[in-house]
């Protein structure tokens, strides 16, 4: 076997994975464009009850990370899977028969509760060699964006010929096709050609790493709390035209980040790569708060993506790679437990920042908290990933 290249068992694994993810994230994203137009007719509707209803999910999906993990190393991955997914279609069923504000809500929170972020990192984890983890993680993620650019593009006219309950049934049928896919994944044992010791992580790596994903979707969430409206207002350029900024800048990051990652997989320096990744997600952001120009900002995002990307795919790698096998899921759960408060804390903090201070500040803002986590991390890096992990 070579061991630069991925096996195909390998890619066959993380490219189902990166379906399984991007069906549920593509089922939750194309709700957000259009929700608080379409539910204003909904009886019991207020801007704080809407607000609510978009954003409860990411607040029930950090809660249940952890427990789905937990679930995942005593009952397996695929069956933890299987279970999330089907939560997930409840939830859209639920919201797709409720006529009240109450019963989206609750249709929200349970479409959130079936958290299987974590579990998906775990199982790629489990079957993916560590020199090829971070290109895996990129994979997936890859779906997650790709997930996130599909809804930019269909929630309009999908939403105008379904309606809101169509687009929860849609969900709902989302959810069922990814149940298909998670059975076509391998069970849990053996693990394969993976071989990894029974290792307890070390709670400074778990830490940092859990404390850096909740900052990296705090600000991510911030941001696009921010640019949609500035797009509008400021630049004339209408919501239906936005997928053309996004699309082309999150297809040019991907190109330049996949060299990155496999030089930092091929030497097992995924921690090298954290610090600059930081640092130009600040810079990125510091110059989109002072930018005049549409083509400027469209560029800085790109900059944005690249490090963005980076961080995303290797921050997981890194996370099992030091964890070894004992209690992988639980603590990828924490991990994603983090990234999921980091949106809502974002989303909550960008639109207050936004309204009290504006655009240009909240943008600022974010990159100056950018900037000091890039020092926290110069700082306590050779600290905390001086133990070699195991391999």
């Amino acid at each position: 076997m070579t061991t630069g290249t991925p096996t195909r068992s390998e890619l066959r694994l993380v490219i189902t994975l990166a379906g399984i993810i991007a069906l549920r994230m593509l089922g939750l994203f194309m709700i957000l464009p259009v929700f608080m137009v379409l539910a204003r007719d909904t009886p019991g509707f207020t801007p704080v009850l809407g607000g609510l209803a978009v954003g409860v999910y990411g607040l029930s999906q950090a809660l249940f990370q952890q427990p789905f993990g937990w679930l995942s190393d005593l009952w397996g991955r695929r069956r933890v899977l299987l279970l999330g997914m089907g939560i997930f279609a409840l939830g859209g069923m639920v919201a797709a028969l409720s006529e009240t504000m109450t019963g989206l809500i609750l249709g929200r929170c349970l479409q959130g509760s079936g958290a299987i972020a974590g579990v998906a990192m775990a199982f790629a984890a489990d079957r993916v060699r560590p020199e090829k983890r971070s290109l895996g993680m990129a994979i997936i993620g890859m779906g997650i964006g790709g997930a996130f650019l599909l809804s930019m593009m269909l929630s309009v006219p999908m939403a105008n010929l379904l309606g809101l309950h169509g687009l929860f049934w849609l969900t709902t049928g989302l959810a069922l096709f990814g149940m298909a896919l998670i059975l076509t994944t391998p069970s849990n044992a053996p693990l394969g050609t993976i071989v990894e010791p029974e290792q307890e992580a070390d709670t400074r790596v778990v830490w940092l790493l859990s404390l850096s994903v909740f900052l990296l979707h705090a600000v991510m969430t911030q941001m696009f709390v921010v640019l949609p409206g500035l797009w509008v207002d400021h630049y004339q350029f209408a919501l239906s035209e936005h997928w053309k900024i996004y699309v082309p800048t999150m297809l040019g990051s991907v190109i330049l980040m996949l060299p990155l990652l496999a030089w930092a997989g091929a030497r097992s320096a995924e921690r090298k790569l954290l610090l600059p990744a930081y640092c130009l997600l600040g810079l990125a952001m510091l110059l989109m708060g002072f930018s005049g120009s549409l083509s400027v900002l469209a560029t800085l995002l790109a900059l944005y993506f690249v490090a963005f990307n980076v961080l995303e795919a290797t921050m997981p790698a890194l996370l099992a790679r030091y964890v070894g096998t004992a209690g992988r899921g639980r603590r990828m759960g924490l991990y994603s437990s983090f990234q999921f408060f980091g949106a809502f804390a974002g989303g909550l903090g960008g639109g207050w920042v936004l309204g009290v201070w504006g655009a240009s500040a909240a943008l600022l803002s974010a990159a100056v908290l950018c900037l000091l986590w890039a020092m926290v991390i110069g700082l306590l890096a050779k600290r905390v990933f001086r133990t070699s992990p195991p391999e």
